[in-house]
């Protein structure tokens, strides 16, 4: 027997054996991945979602927020200010000054729209924002004076209309004139609405409430 070798071509080769070679190249490739076509838009949709002012707020509350509810005569917050509740107290703003202003508004969620404006313009003379007072409305939730500082300890209490025998404390209701409590000042004045335009009788209030902040504030 002859032991000639017999060499095959490459092409016959690779004929023979197409099913089962496998070249250094294709070895090498990884396989390419193909994303879920239904899990492609869910995706798409989570990145392309738009993060509103409300929603970016609520991520960084640290307290449970109160819906805003218009009552019937559509006397309702319409400030971006965050309305808080803690230890069943509901308040309007974030009390970042220790201050808490506490009024008595029977039609109104918190306050009505023509008197926030007021106080806004007063708490501004003042350098203050509603992110720096808690306000509480006691027309829509009955406190005592001491379960409001128990929760919201403060340096300035603020009290318009509201008497000391509605607030559970033994002091008399002197308006104008800032009364020691503690840690604590308290201000009785008289309401915002008698202080609501350019009458004489308004101006007047206005004058006595403003002459005690700008002591107080050392304005």
């Amino acid at each position: 027997m002859s032991n000639e070798k017999t060499i095959l071509p490459n092409s016959v080769l690779i004929s023979l054996y197409k099913d089962t070679l496998v070249l250094p190249e294709l070895a090498k490739k990884k396989p390419e991945i193909i994303p879920n076509p239904l899990e492609a838009p869910v995706a798409q949709a989570t990145i392309n979602k738009v993060t509103t002012p409300t929603e970016a707020m609520d991520a960084q509350a640290t307290t449970t927020r109160v819906p805003i509810e218009a009552d019937k005569d559509n006397n309702y917050n319409t400030t971006n200010e965050p309305i808080k509740e803690l230890g069943q107290i509901k308040y309007l703003g974030e009390h970042l000054k220790q201050v808490t202003i506490i009024v008595k508004d029977e039609l109104a969620v918190y306050l009505n729209e023509n008197d926030l404006t007021l106080l806004s313009s007063i708490l501004s003379a003042c350098k203050l924002t509603l992110a720096d007072i808690a306000l509480i409305n006691v027309a829509q939730q009955k406190l005592s004076l001491h379960e409001i500082l128990n929760v919201l300890p403060s340096k300035l209490v603020m009290i318009f209309d509201v008497s000391s025998t509605t607030l559970k404390i033994k002091l008399p209701t002197t308006l104008y004139k800032s009364i020691q409590l503690g840690d604590t000042y308290l201000l009785f004045s008289n309401s915002l609405s008698l202080m609501q335009g350019g009458d004489q009788s308004a101006k007047l209030e206005k004058g006595k409430l403003w002459a005690i902040l700008k002591s107080l504030f050392q304005l």
